[in-house]
């Protein structure tokens, strides 16, 4: 919801700066409160063997922790008393253990599993509703990869392949790092819908607002607990939680104390390196940890597109275009101008963190880390871009209580090294190529359509403080709080005229009340106010839900969302090439032979024509994309709770898409198209002595060899012409959809999986000419799984996923992705108690597909790997 107004930035800022105020009051009982931790080990009581990944929560409070690689958990921030300990894992009995917490002190629970059926219901998430609750109860579809699944797949370090097979979740890729990932349609290259966050930081890039997936400073196996909260979430999360929410929760070092040596290697040439370190000092008052990681792939399925060019025979609208690149051929595809540089991708990586576990249970940490990434190629709206290298540092610091949150983080992104790559080019050139290929060496980017060096710096800092209150009896349940975020984003003139410095300033809050014993209202609301945004400056996103709950073991819920998605500073400030420069002074030359030779005489006219560039261009005067959501859920544990089923459907609005680039559709770029405009550009064919060739002229400009980009020609203020793209909002489509999943659990540590997606949308109101309104997602998609874990030696499991094809539109690549079926296995083997072998094989049948079309083709890849825990 989108609200214009004159409140300025400053007031917003006073307004935080009071929230602040009102999260430290209501933190102030909390902090004199008592609270401790509680400590322990998960171990097998058949064996005695430490059991890693298990979920150990204080039952009541959310609180919650996932065992390490030795079995250790640790709890902080339990309140003082009578507390009970909650353990579920895999192939175990739940188990629940009581304990008295001391205040200010440390409890020590040792909790031992007996083989049997986990409780699935019993699964803590904390994304869909910024506090710990139980998926069961929770009010929104959540999809949760747990630290053994995590584990099990580590050595493909492809995070978003945790999720494929998830319902409502559409997880593409292109190339070994360049994935998307997003919930229920409309899909894109560059996919930002769903928000990513790594322990509250949003990793995005500066630029473009987008993932780069390859840039996390430490392996997955390292991530802890993976949830993605399905559909709307803009009403706690802001800007571009548009379809979903992925929350990345690593673990403290207390859980993971010891040293970790990861190694694996296979298929295209793939290879990876990582060690950590974790430990505790002065009596667990101090926790630290710190990893460093080395990951190379030789062969990532990218092939160069330049080879129909070289030899001339090849237009990026000809058949000729197809490209065969494996088993299948698909296209037309644009012909690029550079070839691709076929070194290794590669991320060189390392963090560090400290914790400081104080005496009530409050913990401080700083951390931080840096990510060093090269080769990775990126599908964009304006063609294939190749990243020569980028660094992308990161920090964090935060104390957190019972009661309230403090936070503030910093990430970066510096792809800006030229190298001795020529100067910024003057403002309309566009001549800094990078041919031959290796001038491009250094920190930047190359945009492989065009040929040009494309470079970004850009600094994001966030500070943000959350406080929750609830009365004793836990019926109402407050949460509270505000952000303030500075983002800088400088590309040298590469992508934007000007450097831009912009601040979004957040106010948030929820209340939940348990209205009877079965039934729970939740109303959230969230409000934004962003600098960069010239119009409707102002995001209001409400939410509203009913969580019906029978028992402990289902929950029906109606949930009602509002959210939005930001333009980029790419949509609202590009200015790049976007194709080769028009010889309109040959057109000029041209023009006045034929009239020379018409007349008998020689004629010369004052036009003055020079090569004009194809010009892509933002458009500042963007709004917001806006979705209106309704939401009915069921979840249920069934069969004693070694059963969960979920059912899910939704109908969605979404109007004010941001389109492709098009011409004519931005209007502060006129076109050029009337003897008006003629004269405005030379005055001289106003006089009586020119007016009669003004047609002439404006026909010479709209056949011929500029006949195809005729629509793109504009006259700029300055006087010159260009031939301009740029973006608007337009277009409105409703949307709907049904997520089926099933989990079982057959027998003792055995686990199968089914779910199914539905998915439908209309175009209620048409975009621009040119346009295309396409959700980019398969109407039908499944997968099925299973799962085998004897924690005393080996595990299995193997999925296969299925989807029918689909038609794909976004940028310049257009075109159908057919649909395929894919088998994926992973195993684990145990060899001792400090040392375990893992494989990970996807495509096992080398079924050669596209998953987004200007993708590459992607086949067959098996990983193994060996990981040592001292």
């Amino acid at each position: 919801m989108r609200i214009a107004s004159e409140f300025g930035a400053s007031t917003l800022e006073r307004s935080i700066l009071v929230a602040a105020a009102l999260i430290f009051a209501l933190s102030a009982p909390a902090a004199a409160q008592d609270t401790g931790r509680v400590v322990g080990t998960v171990t097998e009581a058949a064996n005695g063997g430490s059991v890693a990944g298990a979920q150990v929560v204080v039952e009541g409070t959310g609180i919650g922790a996932v065992s390490g690689q030795r079995g250790t958990y640790s709890l902080p921030n339990v309140p003082a008393g009578s507390q009970t300990i909650v353990v579920t894992m895999l192939g175990f009995e739940t188990v629940r253990e009581q304990v008295d917490v001391p205040g200010g002190g440390t409890a020590t629970v040792d909790v031992a599993l007996p083989a049997g059926f986990v409780e699935m219901g019993a699964i803590t998430v904390i994304g869909a509703s910024r506090r710990p609750t139980r998926i069961v109860e929770a009010p929104a579809a959540v999809s949760v990869v747990t630290p053994e699944e995590v584990q099990r797949e580590a050595a493909h370090g492809q995070l978003p392949r945790l999720f494929k097979n998830q319902p409502g979740i559409d997880v593409v890729q292109s190339g070994v790092q360049d994935f998307n990932i997003t919930a229920r349609g409309f899909n894109s290259s560059l996919n930002r819908r769903v928000l990513v966050l790594q322990d509250g930081i949003d990793r995005s890039l500066g630029f473009l607002q987008s993932q780069e997936w390859s840039a996390l400073s430490m392996p997955l196996d390292d991530l802890g607990k993976l949830e993605l909260v399905r559909g709307p979430g803009s009403a706690l999360y802001g800007a571009n939680a548009f379809s979903g929410v992925l929350n990345i929760s690593t673990p403290a070092p207390a859980d993971i104390v010891g040293t970790k040596i990861a190694t694996s290697g296979g298929e295209r040439a793939s290879g990876r390196f990582d060690i950590r370190h974790a430990g505790e000092a002065a009596d667990g008052t101090v926790g630290y940890k710190a990893n460093f990681g080395y990951v190379r792939v030789g062969d990532t399925w990218s092939e160069s597109r330049t080879r129909d060019l070289a030899v001339g025979t090849c237009a990026p609208t000809d058949r000729a275009c197809s490209f065969e690149e494996g088993e299948l051929t698909y296209g037309p595809l644009p012909v690029e101008t550079v070839g691709i540089i076929d070194d290794p991708v590669s991320s060189l990586y390392g963090s560090a963190r400290l914790d400081y576990n104080f005496d009530n249970g409050s913990v401080w940490t700083a951390e931080g880390g840096d990510t060093f990434t090269e080769n990775e190629i990126f599908v964009t709206g304006i063609g294939r871009v190749q990243v020569n290298g980028a660094n992308r540092p990161w920090a964090r610091t935060q104390y957190a209580a019972d009661r309230f949150t403090v936070f503030g983080w910093y990430s970066g992104r510096r792809a800006n090294d030229r190298e001795g790559n020529p100067a910024p080019p003057p403002l309309g050139a566009f001549t800094e190529l990078c041919v031959p290929r290796d001038t491009c060496e250094g920190n930047n980017q190359t945009a492989l359509a065009s040929g040009a060096v494309l470079l970004e710096a850009s600094d994001l800092f966030h500070v943000e403080g959350q406080a929750n209150w609830h009365t004793s009896d836990e019926r109402l349940r407050l949460i509270a709080g505000g952000s303030n975020r500075w983002v800088s984003v400088d590309t040298d003139g590469t992508l934007m005229e000007e450097k831009h410095d912009d601040t979004i300033s957040s106010l948030f809050g929820q209340v939940e009340y348990e209205i009877h014993p079965k039934v729970n209202l939740l109303a959230a609301a969230r409000f934004d106010h962003f600098s960069v945004l010239e119009t409707d400056q102002n995001e209001v996103s409400p939410k509203a839900a009913v969580v019906f709950s029978p028992n402990e073991s289902h929950s029906l819920r109606v949930t009602f969302n509002r959210a939005f998605q930001t333009p980029n500073y790419s949509e609202m400030f590009l200015r790049v090439a976007a194709g080769p420069v028009i010889p309109l002074n040959q057109v000029e030359l041209g023009l006045e032979a034929a009239l020379s030779a018409q007349l008998g005489m020689p004629i010369d006219l004052p036009l003055n024509f020079v090569p004009t560039p194809v010009v892509a261009r933002g458009n500042p005067e963007l709004t917001a994309e806006q979705l209106t959501g309704y939401e009915v859920g069921w979840k249920g544990a069934l069969m004693g709770g070694r059963a969960y089923a979920t059912a899910d459907l939704y109908f969605n609005e979404i109007e004010d898409f941001v389109t492709d680039l098009l011409p004519r559709v931005n209007p502060a770029f006129e076109p050029f198209d009337t003897v008006e405009d003629l004269v405005a550009f030379q005055p001289a064919f106003g006089t009586p002595q020119l007016a009669p060739f003004a047609p002439a002229v404006l026909q010479a400009l709209t056949t011929g060899a500029v006949a195809a980009v005729a629509p793109l020609l504009v006259l700029k203020p300055d006087g010159t012409l260009e031939y301009v793209l740029s973006y608007a909002n337009a277009g409105r489509v409703t949307e709907r959809g049904v997520e089926l999943g099933l989990t079982v659990q057959p027998a003792i540590k055995w686990e199968v999986f089914a779910n199914y997606t539905f998915f439908d949308f209309d175009v209620e109101e048409t975009t621009l000419a040119g346009d295309a309104l396409l959700p980019n997602t398969p109407k039908h998609k499944g997968n099925v799984g299973f799962t085998f874990n004897n924690l005393d030696r080996w595990s299995l499991g193997g999925s296969v996923h299925m989807q029918e094809g689909f038609d794909w539109a976004a940028g310049v690549f257009a075109g159908h992705v057919p649909g395929f079926a894919t088998v994926d296995l992973n195993g684990g083997y145990v060899v001792n108690e400090w040392a375990r072998l893992n494989l990970v094989w996807s495509n096992v049948l080398d079924k050669d597909h596209i998953e987004l079309f200007g993708g590459s083709v992607i086949g067959s890849r098996a990983l193994g790997g060996l990981t040592l825990t001292f």
